[in-house]
């Protein structure tokens, strides 16, 4: 798997992603939860890069594409603060 860091959280997990460009998509934030080491969207189970593209597809429509959008940009939610999942590599 691409992603090892999603399995290494726990089912209900809540996980963030933002827009990192300014513009009128910068206030975006896009909220999921893990389910069975997978990114939940419309009840299918997704990779962090495959999320990332449905919801930029969802958003934007046939302008989305998320190339420009890494999923190591997902966030955790610890119950005190927002985490990368990018830095469950190093734990």
């Amino acid at each position: 798997m691409p992603e090892p860091e999603l399995p290494m959280l726990p089912d209900g997990t809540t996980l963030r992603w933002q827009y990192l460009e300014q513009g009128e998509y910068s206030a975006i934030t896009i909220f999921a939860e893990v389910q069975d080491g997978r990114i939940q969207f419309q009840g299918e189970p997704r990779s962090p890069s495959g999320a990332t593209r449905d919801f930029d597809k969802l958003i934007r429509g046939d302008d989305g594409y998320a190339w420009d959008y890494p999923w190591q940009e997902w966030e955790w939610y610890t119950g005190e603060e927002w985490v990368p999942i990018k830095t469950l590599r190093d734990e």
